[in-house]
């Protein structure tokens, strides 16, 4: 009896083990197809990912790079890499890798960063931040970033030199991050606001034909409109013309060849205004000669859409005027050669706050007061304290063809 029970038992388990082979089969064939799969997947996607690398490499040397690649073999793979220039000065790169059947594709975008998008940029420091002065958003200096006093930075400040201090007096104060060792080149592609001002913006030029300066004062309306005068090689100014903006400069741009311009007012639309040299070391000038506000303060207001910028080769200067108090400045200033310059800063007789909504961004950082010592901490005694809060629409949305820098930055990178 032992001996039947033994061989039904194992005839059963034998006819279990035949159903249960082809399942164990099935199982170990889907296995190595899963392991396969995800083998080539990966080296696909490895290959697209190391594509998308070395087309952002080489748009980081050469901007207008655009050749991609096409069937490379790569890994023992393939490669497809398409670049497409759009919207001016965006690029986007399609990366295709390719390994035994299996495709996968990394999708980057990259463009420059705005110099807009900067509260505050110097390429070189000729002054020291020092008490009462405040400054919000991104900070950069290719300097060293000196302070004299207790400045306070509320935004991130990078600086490829380093923190130098006056004294042991000195004690900035970084609220949002310091970082040193950081690099960013002032420069940018001049033509293409030029060639803006040429296609649906306006240019002021000579028009005697003898290459003469020509110096423009701009006086902006809250209505929209804007009221200009002409004067060519110092002869005396024409009589003021007073038309719509966006008649006059569809575009937003106002461009000054060979000449300075003097600028005030309230501003209700989108402009830039740019003030180049043309060779004359004359010329290239922006002068601020009293307040310049947007209509709708995007402070109280954030619905605006009025935003200004002022891009001068040589420098932007705010002019003397013994008599003004505290004054208010609503731009993103660009100056290629200099910076921001208070005019006979020491001469004021006393002190005063310019508050500034928006940035700066020069080749040189300029004094802009003088400053006496209490016993106990330094404070202003002539000329502007630098009040600055940055216009954080910039970091979206920015005046009209405002500077570029020279490199590209990586905005999405979709896997």
């Amino acid at each position: 009896m032992g001996g039947k029970v033994s061989l039904l038992l194992m005839l059963g388990f034998s006819a279990i083990f035949a159903l249960m082979a082809k399942d164990l089969l099935n199982f170990s064939n889907t296995a190595s197809e899963n392991f396969y799969n995800y083998y080539t997947g990966t080296k696909a996607h490895n290959i697209a990912v190391s594509g998308a690398n070395m087309a952002a490499n080489k748009l980081f040397l050469n901007k207008s790079w655009t050749a991609g690649f096409d069937n490379l073999s790569i890994d023992n793979g393939n490669l497809n890499v398409t670049v497409e220039a759009f919207q001016t000065y965006k690029r986007r790169i399609y990366s295709i890798g390719t390994y035994d059947k299996m495709s996968d594709t990394v999708i980057v975008t990259l463009e420059p960063k705005n110099f807009a998008q900067y509260g505050n940029f110097y390429d070189e420091n000729n002054a020291w931040w020092a008490t009462g002065d405040t400054l919000r958003g991104p900070f950069h200096t290719n300097d060293y970033l000196k302070c004299y006093g207790k400045p306070i930075f509320l935004g991130y400040a990078t600086t490829k030199k380093g923190v130098k201090l006056y004294n042991s007096r000195a004690h900035p104060e970084f609220n949002g991050g310091l970082e040193s060792g950081v690099y960013v080149p002032l420069e940018f592609d001049t033509s293409l606001i030029r060639i803006a001002a040429y296609d649906n913006g306006h240019i002021f030029r000579d028009t005697t034909g003898r290459n003469k300066i020509i110096d423009v004062k701009l006086k902006l309306k809250d209505n929209g409109n804007i009221a200009y005068k002409l004067n060519i090689n110092r002869a005396g100014w024409s009589s003021e013309v007073t038309v719509p903006l966006n008649t006059l400069a569809p575009n937003g741009v106002i461009y000054v060849e060979k000449g300075n311009v003097y600028v005030e007012g309230t501003l209700n639309g989108q402009l830039s205004i740019v003030a180049t040299r043309k060779g004359s070391s004359q010329a290239g000038k922006i002068h601020i000669t009293d307040d310049i506000k947007y209509n709708l303060n995007p402070r109280s207001n954030p619905e605006s859409t009025d935003m200004l910028g002022l891009i001068a080769e040589q420098n932007v200067q705010l002019d003397f005027d013994a008599s003004r108090g505290d004054i208010d400045i609503q731009a993103s200033i660009y100056s290629q050669r200099d910076g921001l310059v208070i005019e006979n800063y020491s001469n004021y007789p006393g002190a005063h706050n310019m508050n500034l909504l928006g940035g700066i961004i020069g080749k040189k950082l300029r004094a802009t007061a003088r400053y006496g010592w209490n016993g106990h901490d330094y404070y202003v005694t002539h000329g502007y304290s630098y009040v600055h809060t940055f216009d954080e629409r910039f970091f979206n949305t920015v005046p009209p063809f405002f500077p570029k820098t020279k490199y590209f930055k990586i905005v999405s990178w979709l896997e």
